[in-house]
């Protein structure tokens, strides 16, 4: 049994399965593409550490231990947002100078991005914010590394252009914000009426598992199940205030 969601500024139908979230294919997106072209942005600012990320290494170990659950940014959805101390102030109102606030980028699901885009520690959750928020494609000059395989066991594209390649994307995309961009993973092009196309290329084993919307590597992962449950239990009685969240502060 499967649950069908559109999201936000998609031309397509995402398969969410119940059992494994992360297993979605993508063969081909169209989506309003957003400009956000800031060099060395950390996981940590796409997904500020909350309660609801107690457990560090549960997904990086089994991709299948998160709930992807898209939601819109009309005000009614009440948990942690992608880039939530960007798009949001300390009283819950927009920022209306974030990118995503504005319109037509608040319903993007393509961001243009700068150089080592997720780099950090909480790769995983920066990756499963971004898909809530309905972004299924991001392109920049480089990603951080676990960040770029981390997207593709959560049916997120992370195409790497050249730097000039990049800027020029971004310009032509905020001379005519509203123009649809297409991105094709059968063909590993990036086109618009305005430009293109241009291809890119990703590794063929990730490339086929986001074809088929499968994951052979988490095969082999789970292989290794015994030995990431020892970690995180190492870790929970070295740090375990990031796993207590009912823990109070200084205690």
């Amino acid at each position: 049994m499967s649950d069908e969601a559109p999201l936000a500024g998609c031309h397509e139908t995402v398969t969410m399965p119940q059992a494994h979230p992360h297993f979605i294919q993508f063969t081909r997106h169209t989506g309003i593409a957003a400009p956000f072209l800031r060099d060395e942005f950390e996981g940590e600012l796409i997904a500020p550490l909350g309660p609801e990320l107690h457990d560090l290494h549960a997904v990086h170990a089994d991709p299948s231990n998160a709930v992807l659950e898209p939601h819109a940014h009309d005000g009614s959805w009440h948990g942690q947002h992608a880039f939530q101390g960007f798009r949001y102030a300390l009283d819950g109102s927009e920022n209306p100078e974030f990118v995503l606030n504005q319109t037509p980028y608040r319903d993007a699901s393509i961001l243009i991005t700068g150089r080592s885009f997720g780099q950090g520690s909480l790769q995983a959750f920066a990756v499963i914010r971004l898909r809530q928020c309905g972004i299924r494609v991001l392109i920049a000059p480089s990603f951080g590394p676990v960040f770029h395989d981390d997207c593709f066991d959560y049916g997120l594209l992370p195409v790497t252009l050249s730097e000039g390649e990049v800027q020029r994307i971004a310009e032509r995309v905020g001379e005519n914000p509203r123009l649809m961009m297409t991105v094709d993973l059968v063909g590993q092009s990036v086109t618009r009426p305005d430009l293109g196309p241009i291809r890119f290329q990703i590794d063929p084993r990730q490339r086929m598992n986001l074809l088929q919307g499968t994951d052979q590597s988490l095969e082999e992962r789970l292989q290794h199940r015994d030995s990431a449950d020892a970690m995180r239990e190492q870790d929970r009685r070295l740090r375990p205030w990031l796993y207590d969240t009912r823990r109070a502060p200084g205690r």
